[in-house]
């Protein structure tokens, strides 16, 4: 066989994460520093959210998740970097409120801007970036190492220091008006959102659109043990068992027949096998789909909601009770970027006993007995780079 991979090119990098979520997570306060969470946090423009659970949890649950979050709108609008500093616009969304924005383009090819936290970030071919007269670092592309033929320009616009007439923002419109003057199509959300029809974008004519949801049932699916290996002095089970757990899990949210229990196909074609499917269980899973351009904040609200939904009124929890939540975002850079991450959930009853054992052990040791009883629930965290 012969190998068709571009040693120079940036390699993709997966990295597995393994613990415990907090017993209580506040939906109005949640972690922001420790994973899942931060990971979700780090994701800034998503396009696409999937959902995957058994249809028995979906029942349950989904009703009382649905009603706490609410449904995302964005707008797509033609718009200039120079109107972004003007008027109303930049006093009410950038100064005092909190938007989203991204822009068309392709990293590394094209000049790209994006507009998150009040920073607006430029990412500018070197000609166009010694003609803006801003500061800014060179950045990697896909071209060779040692040559610097892009920069990225991060402008804070939200200190006082960036009003009109001072020497510093002045000189960001000048370089708006006179060297980045393009109209480019954006797409754009607001925190704080309202009806308002006189809002500073509505001057811009914009397309508004909810974030569309899709969802399907594949009946009866074969499902593998979703329990985490014993970490042992080897890491090799570990390491096996997530990549045979994260390709079902991609093989489910693509609908493909390999995982139906009545599947049956010459081995010719194809050899796969559900990994760790011994008991050879079998039952209903519900995929959820959200596509657009969903705030990280609003996933990472779905993942509390979900993470603390009562079950109380399940009685069929067994070892197969799960939810597993995947983020895929824009691309806004050539490499270091996360570019998708997926979060396993197990309920209460699918906790790996070695696992509680030694979370009690160690907990006992503290002298706190009663936290054995507040251990929340296991999970398992993949993060994808695609280089």
């Amino acid at each position: 066989m012969f190998s068709f991979l571009d040693p120079k090119s940036p390699a993709s990098k997966a990295y597995v994460s393994h613990g415990t979520l907090p017993p209580y997570v506040d939906p109005e306060q949640p972690p922001s520093k420790k994973k899942p969470f931060s990971t979700i946090s780090s994701l800034s423009f998503i396009h696409t959210v999937q959902l995957v659970l058994p249809q028995e949890l979906y029942d349950v649950v989904w009703k009382d998740v649905e009603a706490k979050i609410s449904n995302t709108q964005y707008s797509r609008v033609i718009m200039s970097l120079s109107e972004i500093l003007e008027g109303d616009f930049f006093n009410k969304y950038i100064k005092i409120g909190n938007i989203l924005m991204l822009s068309e383009g392709r990293p590394g090819v094209d000049d790209c801007f994006s507009l998150k936290d009040g920073i607006l970030r430029l990412e500018l071919a070197k000609d166009r970036y010694e003609r803006c007269g801003l500061v800014g670092e060179s950045i990697r592309d896909a071209g060779r190492k040692h040559i610097k033929t892009r920069y990225a320009v991060e402008l804070d616009l939200r200190p006082s220091s960036m009003l009109h007439g001072k020497k510093g923002f002045e000189r960001i419109v000048w370089a708006f008006k006179n060297v980045l003057t393009q109209s480019v199509t954006w797409l754009f959300h607001d925190f704080n959102s309202s009806t308002e029809h006189d809002a500073p974008i509505t001057k811009h004519h914009p397309v508004i659109k909810e974030c569309s949801l899709q969802q399907r049932t594949t009946a009866r699916v074969r499902v593998p043990n979703l329990t985490p290996p014993y970490p042992s002095d080897s890491n090799d089970g570990f390491e096996y068992w997530t990549l045979g757990i994260y390709e079902w899990l991609g093989l489910v949210t693509m609908e493909s027949p390999r995982i139906l229990s009545e599947d049956i196909i010459d081995p010719f074609l194809s050899r796969y096998e559900v990994p760790h499917n011994d008991s050879r269980k079998a039952f209903n899973v519900v995929t959820l789909t959200w596509t657009g351009f969903i705030p990280a904040l609003w996933l990472k609200n779905l993942m509390v909601y979900l993470s603390c939904a009562k079950t109380t009124n399940w009685k069929g929890q067994s070892k197969e009770d799960f939810f597993a939540l995947s983020a895929h975002s824009f691309k806004t850079a050539v490499a270091d970027q996360k570019d998708a991450c997926t979060v396993l959930c197990l309920l209460d009853g699918s906790m790996n006993s070695h696992n509680v054992v030694a979370a009690a052990d160690k907990i006992k040791e503290s002298g706190d007995l009663k936290a054995v009883e507040r251990q929340g629930k296991e999970y398992v965290l993949w993060e994808l780079s695609l280089g």
